[in-house]
């Protein structure tokens, strides 16, 4: 099942998949709603589909798909280069996504790739893919700095003795601290987490990656 709504480009992939003798029958159609119909009618092994078309978004029909059909294979040929676009095709079930001027890829080769198990990704598609990767790694490694430094390092101490189940007391003498500092610490350790209690600190710590 061919869904593009370029008829042009439709024609092009159907008769190179209708010339593969391995291949059995192909159906072109331009719509989300004409390939949700097939779909609902029809078993198919294979479906190559755009992203954007006049009535929605390929991964419509990806996802509808690929409930329907199991064993399926879905592969996105598209002109999206944004890795949001990418990513939401793949967690819908998409097994490979090739850009639409990549040239390097023959449909009938990237069909055979994902037959055997591997994913047909054009250059350009692993490209936007890592760059996104690689921008959120360095967000979530900006993302944890920031969060240990809500925390001066004295509190992260008192924080860190006082789940190990050490009284105020124990702590303070580990510290080399007056008894009467380590409720302060406390004090403002709960403000900084907005927190209330020694469970709720500790939570809410390691959910920030405060503590281990």
């Amino acid at each position: 099942l061919i869904l593009e709504d370029n008829q042009t480009l439709g024609n092009r992939f159907k008769l190179a998949l209708e010339g593969w003798s391995f291949v059995v029958s192909v159906k072109l159609v331009g719509t989300i709603t004409e390939a949700k119909c097939a779909i609902e009618k029809n078993e198919y092994d294979i479906l190559l589909a755009d992203m954007n078309l006049p009535d929605g978004c390929g991964t419509e029909a990806i996802s509808l798909y690929v409930k329907k059909n199991t064993n399926g294979i879905a592969i996105v040929v598209s002109a999206y280069l944004d890795a949001p676009t990418i990513l939401n095709a793949i967690e819908c079930g998409a097994v490979g996504y090739l850009h639409k001027d990549d040239s390097s890829f023959e449909i009938i080769e990237a069909v055979k790739l994902s037959l055997r198990g591997e994913s047909p990704i054009s250059p350009s598609i692993a490209y936007s893919l890592i760059k996104n990767l690689s921008k959120s790694s360095v967000e979530a490694i900006k993302l944890e700095r920031d969060n240990h430094s809500i925390l001066t390092a004295r509190e992260v101490e008192v924080l860190t003795l006082l789940s190990k189940g050490l009284t105020y007391t124990e702590a303070a003498s580990i510290l080399n601290l007056s008894s009467k500092t380590i409720p302060v610490h406390v004090r403002n350790i709960y403000r900084k987490l907005q927190v209330k209690n020694r469970t709720e600190a500790l939570s809410e710590a390691v959910s920030l990656g405060i503590l281990p």
